[in-house]
């Protein structure tokens, strides 16, 4: 074994899109309404890169009928991420160890900034970060998978992904990776994963 890859999104950080919803609602005084396709194929862009934050904010604001900033967006989600703290424990126990540690995430960059913003230093210690906004792809295609196993010199088996969503638990099963899916009723099969990965690197 030689790296552990982590997820994000209610893997280190909490969220709810559904207070997103209600926040394009207080603001705008409409009714809270979810994404449409659309706007999720424009969420998606902007977490692939494919378009700026600044372009999401304008798509957002004639969408919405919001008034928003750049910053005011990144102060939104300032406000709806959480630590998870189960996830991140073992984020930072994984740091400390002799694992390998990176992040494999669908993200925009304000998000990461948002996070940042809240927590400094929150990524600090890992090997590596593999951002969604970065790489050009989202999970659960596979060549993001393959990306991060390229730039980290990795065979698949050789790696432990956690992850929240099973679709992208299973794309990275699909591929050789012991893979994970990261929710409360799992909590206590990850961490005994992790402490069977990080017994095996320390024997080493």
């Amino acid at each position: 074994m030689k790296a552990i890859l982590f997820d994000i999104g209610n893997v280190l950080v909490d969220f709810e899109f559904g207070q997103l919803y209600e926040v394009h609602a207080e603001h705008s005084g409409r009714p809270v309404i979810p994404f449409s396709d659309h706007d999720l194929e424009r969420r998606n862009a902007v977490e692939m890169g494919q378009i700026s934050d600044a372009q999401w904010v304008e798509y957002l604001n004639g969408a919405k009928g919001l008034n928003w900033s750049v910053d005011d967006l990144i102060n939104v989600w300032r406000g709806l991420f959480s630590v998870n703290k189960t996830g991140y424990a073992l984020f930072r126990r994984a740091v400390k160890s002799n694992v390998r540690v990176y992040t494999l995430s669908n993200i925009a960059q304000h998000h990461i900034d948002a996070i940042e913003a809240n927590w400094p230093g929150f990524f600090s210690g890992a090997d590596g970060l593999f951002f969604s906004y970065q790489m050009g792809v989202r999970k659960p295609h596979p060549n993001i998978y393959r990306h991060a196993l390229a730039q980290m010199d990795c065979l698949p088996e050789e790696c432990l992904f956690i992850d929240d969503l099973p679709e992208n638990v299973n794309a990275a099963r699909a591929l050789g990776f012991q893979a994970i899916q990261f929710v409360p009723e799992n909590y206590t099969l990850v961490m005994d994963a992790f402490s069977r990965f990080s017994a095996f690197q320390n024997e080493r």
